[in-house]
Parts: structure tokens; C-alpha cells; sequence
């Protein structure tokens, strides 16, 4: 009695796990385009690659800060949203791989290994962690009204190891950005307010196309 009210238990927890992730399903893009091949995805990986080297060139800079803010993060919201972790990695892969092989791909036409491995490298780390986070957690239900939850929880895969890198670059690299004794003032607390406008942009506008999915299943 007692070990089938353990495997009870464990069974129920098991259960409890999955309802937060929700089973497997089909990416926004696989969604709306139910049929669609190798091919057309491929289109689809270039499209995202352009997408996001027009959004990095739209930049803006704040007050007594040398690193613009940028709309590079939009695109990685909805690189994760709209294609899934597989297809987003795959995406996200080859923008980080094209900038650090001297494509002028990232913020102001940046691209190569000096320039990823100076301060700004760990926010394209957490760029390439993010896109299959959210797009894992996308796959397995966290779209519509939670999407904001899984967009979240990417941003912060993005300050994580931005916050780690720059730790270690301005302890061993003699970063000259940010101030040794103002990491979070300058790196990450200026951002936050522009992270979250994003963060409902992408989700109201996957949120739109979801609907449109939801539409079709109902003729």
C-alpha cells in the first residue's frame, strides 16, 4: 500500500511538470503554414537573417552611455516565437556565426572576433541561448497569454551571461565599459524599461498571428 502511494505520488508529480510545459506542438510558423518544406524554411532562416541585421541598425543611445540600445532583442523574441528552438537555433547560430566571421551584421555594422569578444560578446552569447529557450518553452505551450512568461525568461538568459562576461572582461580584459563599480547601473538596469516594450511588442503581435491560426481551426 505504501509503495503504490509513493508511485501515486511520483505519477502525480510527473503529471503536475508536464501541465506546466505543456505537451509538444507544432511552432507558430509550422502552424500557419502546416505544410511547409526544408526548402521554404531555409527561405524563411535567410528572411530572419536579414530581419535581424536591419533591426540591429536601428539603434538609439541613452544618456552617458556608450552602447546604444538596439532592437536586435525584438528579432531574437520573435526569432524564438515564431520558429521554434530547432529551426530558432539553427537561425540564431548562423546570424551569431556570419557576425563573428566579419559579416557586418551586428549594431553599426560590427562584425568579426575583436569585435564579439569585446563587451558587448555576452549579449550575443545570451542572444544564441535565448532563441531555443523561448522557443522551447513556446513548443510546449507557452503562447498567447503566457508568451510574455517565456519572452521573460529569455531576456534574462540575456543578462545573465552579458553580466558574467563583463565581470570577467573588466577584471582580466580591462573592458572600459561599464565602470568597474557600476555593472548593473550601466549594463543592464538602463536596458530593462526598452527590454520590456519589446517584450510586449512581440508578444501582441505573435499573439495576432496565433489568432489567425485559431481562426482557421474553427472554419
Amino acid at each position: 500500500m505504501e509503495q503504490s502511494s509513493i508511485e501515486h505520488s511520483t505519477h502525480l508529480g510527473l503529471k503536475n511538470n508536464l501541465s506546466i510545459l505543456g505537451e509538444k506542438q507544432n511552432s507558430l510558423l509550422e502552424s500557419i503554414f502546416t505544410n511547409i518544406g526544408w526548402k521554404s524554411k531555409l527561405l524563411v532562416i535567410i528572411a530572419f537573417l536579414i530581419f535581424e541585421t536591419i533591426l540591429a541598425q536601428i539603434k538609439f543611445f541613452l544618456p552617458d552611455n556608450p552602447v546604444p540600445v538596439t532592437m536586435q532583442t525584438f528579432g531574437v523574441l520573435m526569432m524564438g516565437s515564431v520558429l521554434g528552438w530547432r529551426l530558432g537555433l539553427i537561425t540564431i547560430f548562423s546570424y551569431v556565426f556570419l557576425g563573428i566571421m566579419g559579416a557586418p551584421i551586428f549594431q553599426s555594422g560590427n562584425g568579426g572576433f575583436s569585435y564579439f569578444f569585446g563587451a558587448t560578446g555576452g549579449y550575443i552569447v545570451g542572444f544564441f541561448l535565448a532563441v531555443p529557450i523561448i522557443g522551447f518553452l513556446s513548443q510546449r505551450g507557452w503562447i498567447r497569454s503566457k508568451a510574455l512568461w517565456a519572452m521573460l525568461i529569455g531576456n534574462i538568459a540575456i543578462y545573465i551571461p552579458a553580466v558574467i562576461w563583463l565581470s570577467i572582461g573588466m577584471s582580466f580584459f580591462d573592458f572600459s565599459w561599464p565602470k568597474s563599480d557600476q555593472l548593473l547601473s550601466q549594463a543592464v538596469y538602463p536596458y530593462i524599461i526598452g527590454d520590456l516594450l519589446k517584450m510586449v511588442f512581440a508578444a501582441l503581435i505573435t499573439g495576432l498571428l496565433w489568432q489567425v491560426v485559431d481562426s482557421r481551426k474553427l472554419k
